[in-house]
């Protein structure tokens, strides 16, 4: 760590271009950090969107063909009240 840090303090007293072309780099690294993470959030909620889509359609799928609701709230995880909205 001290010898990063010793380093990036040689980088920073060079000269003002060299100065410059550092923090650039820095700044697109920290952007590019910051889109994947934007990007893995995103399809997290994808994901999980599309999850409770599936489950739905199952819930009334397991309507249509007669299955009782406390079976379904009991395969499902999902409440009597909110399987009955459906």
């Amino acid at each position: 760590m001290v010898g990063e840090a010793y380093s990036r303090l040689q980088v920073m007293s060079e000269d003002e271009a060299n100065r410059m072309i550092y923090e650039a780099r820095l700044k697109a690294q920290r952007d590019e950090y910051s889109r994947i993470q934007g990007a893995l959030r995103e399809g997290i909620q994808e994901g999980i969107q599309k999850g409770r889509e599936e489950k739905l359609r199952l819930v009334r799928n397991f309507k249509n063909l007669g299955i009782p609701i406390e079976q379904i709230a009991q395969a499902t995880g999902l409440s009597i009240d909110e399987i009955a909205a459906l």
